[in-house]
């Protein structure tokens, strides 16, 4: 049996490269005050603004810093000695020499002597750090510069941070305002001055950032016996890079005297890189603040900030997940003696070196979930689950549980997590301790004893979508599955004003991972528009999670949830007009084989045009069957004449499921390959532009035979 799928088609362009920002220096401001930051990324070209959410903080300029191009050796020593004249009290520019052949421009270079601190600090890095190759990375090679107004009544706490340009919205990152006052690491002098070391008053925040070969050190005046904690935050910032090993800033936090003799020290905060160092002075005194990589490297995205306030540091461990009809109760109160009631989840503090016991009852083929929240609450607990029978014999264990790696937090997996099937009825006992025997009044942890809850959590990535105003942009869904989940989850675009959610609307049941492709109209209204997509089986419903993959190490990649969800518009593919689907009908079963037909409008169409049907990264169990039908070369397409009917032009794919993808079902990309002859240019040459048409996704079902 075959199936016939009709389309008109939808004209796409390559792809535009995505705009990504790998750092924020400095990464915050203080409620009433002004912030020049740099960003820095790759992709800046056409900015046009930025993006901070929550209210009170305004934009007022954004600049896309030009690359600085290699100077001959003249030029490099004429701006280095307007430079000096400059650091003299002289700025007036020096005569240029006869000769200047070869010699490059830059705006900074003609205004030395009337550039601002950060404009200077870029100018004099280029000039006189030499660069290592292998430490540029093209990931954070763009730079910007953003000015932001904080209002004195801005609710302090984290933001979301986003460039902008024409039709083209960044991935975010973390964008600090607080009531504290602000102190920035001093700027880069004018060599062969070395960097002054900084200072600051308790309470107050520091912001940084870690060179190559650099340490930061900074001066803070403290009585006997006062206490001060430093809270440092710099993996959380920039939480995954891609081309470092192992995948992140290693800091370091250091108190030296004024000797030089250390005092305390932190290079973490339990499993968590960034530190928390406790400081008591054992005198009066000036003391020196050292901040570092624990590896002594330095790059650009190697931004810290630091809280300094008086008083002991507390430990917070976030609240767990709400499940409908589960109390939570402590342990304390729990009768030990007794099976405790289900469901319920359980509110314990790990000792050390203990195990704590829970008794319950059961019948016979009875599934029970036992489930740890810890780690994922940031608790440094690393979880031990055990079952025992009546007679003490352990029956089920589990440590770690593989999850998604989804979310800031590092090894999510330590939370254990066991499936429980009941051998015989009676009584048993579950038990739950660290694995290395450690324990404290930060080690809380909450332990889920229930039936069953099949449900799922859904991320979309990216966080922002760029949508051709003529064709279609895929998103990618990533679904992680609990409790034995493995159903179809449906979807539903909420708020999407223009856009629409063209093609499957559902993530097919067993599948952890697809596709959907997002359409809008064409019109001027092109401002980012925040959306929601909600994903839903039978009553349960749950709002998917923006987020944005990125890279740990050259090996690991990650999901860093966003907090918004945005849409935006950009002009069409190019000769996107020509093209449309005729036929919405978003299912082709392979039963086994179907034809995929694609109906091209021939009006107006280039005679030297041409264009192919093809399938994109199909799964193993869809095998494409060779045809001609599936490619139009110059020539074939034939446009009509004037008054004369149109009939559409028809491209066939054939596809067949291979025996392995029986009752499988995938939501598939296809695209159209179009080429054609650009108009000649000024000097009379034509080029043979090449455009992607990115179809509406088409949901492929191995069928049952």
């Amino acid at each position: 049996m075959k199936t016939l799928l009709t389309f008109f088609l939808c004209s796409v362009t390559a792809a535009c490269f995505a705009m990504h920002i790998g750092y924020l220096m400095p990464s915050g401001g203080q409620q009433g005050r002004t912030v020049e930051l740099i960003v820095g990324g790759q992709q800046f070209w056409g900015l046009k603004g930025a993006m901070v959410s929550g209210g009170g903080v305004t934009v007022e300029s954004v600049e896309a810093v030009r690359g600085f191009p290699y100077p001959p050796w003249q030029q490099r020593q004429y701006l280095k000695k307007w430079l000096d004249g400059i650091e003299k009290g002289n700025n007036e520019k020096p005569p240029l020499p006869d000769n200047t052949e070869g010699w490059h421009t830059h705006f900074y270079w003609e205004r030395l002597d009337n550039l601002t601190p950060l404009e200077r600090e870029l100018t004099l890095r280029f000039l006189y750090v030499p660069r290592n190759p292998l430490q540029m990375s093209p990931a954070i090679a763009s730079s910007a510069i953003v000015r932001l107004r904080i209002a004195p009544d801005a609710e302090p706490g984290e933001r979301e941070f986003r460039l902008v340009s024409n039709g083209r919205i960044s991935n975010p990152l973390r964008f600090y305002v607080d009531t504290l006052n602000e102190y920035r690491e001093p700027f880069f002098p004018l060599p062969p001055k070395k960097p002054e070391n900084g200072a600051f008053a308790v309470p107050g925040v520091l912001n940084g950032q870690i060179m190559p070969g650099e340490t930061d050190y900074y001066r803070f005046a403290a009585k006997k016996n006062e206490e001060i904690t430093f809270s440092m935050i710099a993996r959380y910032l920039m939480p995954f890079i891609g081309d470092g090993v192992p995948g992140h800033f290693q800091p370091v936090l250091e108190v030296v005297d004024a000797k030089g003799k250390s005092l305390a020290f932190a290079d973490d905060n339990y499993f968590d890189p960034d530190p928390v160092l406790f400081f008591k002075a054992p005198a009066d005194g000036e003391y020196t603040l050292v901040v570092r990589d624990a590896l002594y490297r330095g790059r650009e995205d190697f931004v810290y900030r630091i809280r300094a306030v008086h008083g002991k540091p507390e430990y917070t461990v976030m609240p767990p997940p709400e499940f409908p009809g589960v109390k939570i109760m402590d342990a304390a109160s729990l009768n030990r003696n007794e099976p405790a009631a289900r469901p319920v989840m359980v509110r314990g503090v790990m000792e050390k070196g203990r195990k704590d016991s829970y008794l319950f009852e059961a019948q016979k083929g009875e599934r029970i979930i036992f489930e740890v929240f810890a780690r994922r609450l940031k608790s440094p607990l690393d979880s031990l689950i055990q079952v025992y029978d009546g007679k003490g014999k352990r029956i089920a264990v589990n440590d770690d549980c593989e999850r998604l790696k989804a979310g800031v937090i590092l090894h999510g997996a330590a939370d254990s997590y066991l499936d429980f099937t009941v051998p015989a009825d009676g009584r048993y006992t579950v038990t739950v301790s660290d694995t290395s025997g450690l324990g404290g009044r930060d080690y809380v942890y909450y332990l889920r004893i229930d039936q069953p809850r099949p449900r799922f959590t859904v991320y979309s990535v990216p966080s922002s979508l760029e949508v051709a105003m003529v064709g279609a942009e895929p998103l990618t869904l990533v679904a992680e599955r609990h409790d034995g989940f493995s159903g179809e989850i449906g979807l539903k675009l909420k708020n999407g004003g223009d856009y629409i959610l063209n093609g499957p609307k559902s993530i097919p049941a067993g599948c952890d991972r697809a596709v959907v492709t997002i359409t809008t109209k064409s019109n001027r209204k092109i401002e980012p528009r925040r959306v929601e997509i909600e994903a839903s089986s039978g009553d349960f419903r749950t709002t998917v999670i923006p987020g944005d993959e990125a890279m740990q190490a050259f090996a690991y990649t990650h999901i860093v949830p966003a907090r918004r969800m945005l849409f935006t518009k950009r002009w069409k593919y190019s000769g996107a007009e020509k093209f449309s689907w005729a036929s919405k009908h978003p299912v082709a079963k392979l039963a086994p084989e179907a034809k995929l037909a694609v109906n091209v409008n021939p009006r107006n169409f280039p005679e030297d045009a041409e264009a192919e049907l093809e399938i994109i990264d199909p799964p193993d169990w869809v095998k494409v069957v060779p045809n001609d039908a599936s490619r139009a070369r110059p020539g074939q397409i034939i446009s009509p004449k004037q008054g004369e009917k149109v009939k559409p032009y028809r491209l066939a794919l054939t596809l067949a499921r291979k025996p392995e993808g029986k009752g499988k079902a995938v939501n598939q990309l296809f695209k159209v390959v179009y080429k054609y002859n650009s108009k000649p240019d000024k000097e009379g040459k034509i080029r043979r532009v090449t455009s992607e048409i990115i179809l509406p996704a088409v949901r492929l079902e191995g069928g049952s035979k």
